[in-house]
């Protein structure tokens, strides 16, 4: 059963989406994707991030919620006509977390980044960037904790991925050198384990989602297609090995 949403404090900056940041009856706080957001790129969102969590990477806990009509029909925020009732999608808020900056890199160990970056290579994430200048990472960084969250994953599943521009721009390129065949063996086995769960996280996605009032489809994707698409990718796992 999915929490309902009690208020709306605004929008975050960054993001294409610009995520609404949120209060559940739980008191918990998060940021908030739903009517900002297309079908697609909700599923894709949740599908990928359940499965980032199953093979392992440091994901923001997510929810579905619920925004309720009434909360909808007076809400005071930017861009208001996208904050929409129904079940939305949840990142839980960061305590002091802030966009990862190129500075934050050296206290990530190497383990970290390869993990993560595989994940993203493996799911046709490109949207993630970072240099000297910026970029949209994808990542928080709690300063307290020194440790690393991984947000974002609603453009994931991309069917135009562009690997030339992926290893060239993704914050963790730096480990790429470092890669050794046999980890990279532990980790594909490690994210196909994460796939047995496929069936049960898509089970989980709300109808409305998929289908509309009159049953007709949302989206142009299933689960079959997205198994058998992370399962014999287009692109080789180990395409980003050194020759």
């Amino acid at each position: 059963m999915s929490s309902r949403i009690v208020s709306v404090a605004g929008r975050s900056r960054t993001g294409a989406t610009r995520p609404f940041l949120c209060e559940a009856a739980d008191g918990q706080r998060f940021f908030v994707k739903g009517g900002n957001a297309g079908w697609t790129e909700l599923v894709t969102e949740y599908v990928v991030s359940r499965l980032a969590q199953e093979y392992g990477l440091p994901v923001a806990p997510l929810s579905l919620l619920e925004i309720p009509a009434e909360l909808a029909l007076h809400a005071v925020v930017e861009g208001a006509h996208e904050f929409q009732p129904g079940v939305v999608f949840g990142s839980r808020g960061v305590p002091f977390g802030e966009d990862l900056r190129s500075g934050h890199l050296s206290g990530i160990p190497d383990d970290e980044k390869i993990r993560l970056l595989c994940f993203d290579w493996w799911v046709r994430n490109g949207d993630r960037s970072l240099d000297i200048l910026g970029g949209d990472p994808g990542i928080l960084w709690d300063p307290t904790m020194n440790a690393m969250t991984v947000i974002d994953f609603d453009r994931a599943l991309d069917g135009d991925f562009d690997e030339v521009e992926f290893l060239r721009t993704h914050p963790f390129r730096d480990v790429l050198p470092f890669i050794e065949a046999g980890k990279l063996t532990r980790l594909r086995t490690s994210f196909e384990s994460a796939l047995y769960s496929l069936d049960k996280i898509w089970e989980e996605l709300p109808s409305e989602w998929l289908v509309d009032p009159a049953g007709d489809a949302r989206v142009d994707m299933s689960y079959r297609s997205v198994e058998t698409t992370l399962i014999k990718p287009d692109l080789p796992v180990d395409g980003f090995l050194p020759g």
